[in-house]
């Protein structure tokens, strides 16, 4: 009777660890992350996007990365990325939603202050959703000193 119930409580631990960890690796924080600093203060980012191929997923990270600098701060990855985001207010994306919303749009001018920096640096980060979206970590640099300013100009910092 001993045998059966330390046999049953051993397969039940393996068990449940191996649940335990098929479960927590598949949870993925998507975080854009630091990858440096160039001297005129425009950062390198990894930025996440969702899409069939790379080059679907290209836009949403470059806009990713633009909306983590502006509304979140970089936290992850290299520390010489400024953790602070260019807008401090609270609800500045409702506040300003219809500037947000053109700023973003596909013939927005984020693309002013984001590029696609894959020429150089092709990361193998892909993790596959289903068939047909996968998320892939794009590098990409956005220049925050100009983004700052514009921001400055159009009134949504000061």
């Amino acid at each position: 009777y001993m045998k059966k119930l330390l046999l049953t409580a051993l397969i039940f631990a393996v068990a449940t660890i191996g649940y335990a960890k098929k479960t927590s690796s598949t949870y993925v924080a998507y975080e854009t992350e630091c990858l440096g600093v160039a001297l005129d203060g425009s950062q390198t980012l990894v930025a996440w996007g969702g899409g069939k191929t790379r080059l679907d997923a290209k836009e949403q990270a470059m806009k990713t990365a633009l909306n983590d600098v502006i509304f979140k701060g970089i936290r992850s990855g290299n520390d010489l990325c400024d953790t602070k985001p260019l807008v401090f207010a609270p609800n500045a994306r409702e506040k300003y939603e219809d500037f947000f919303n053109r700023f973003f749009s596909e013939d927005g001018d984020y693309k002013k202050f984001v590029t696609d920096d894959e020429g150089g640096r092709r990361l193998n980060r892909t993790k596959e959703l289903s068939k047909l979206q996968k998320k892939f970590g794009i590098v990409v640099t956005v220049y925050r000193p100009q983004l700052k300013e514009y921001l400055k100009s159009n009134g949504i910092i000061k």
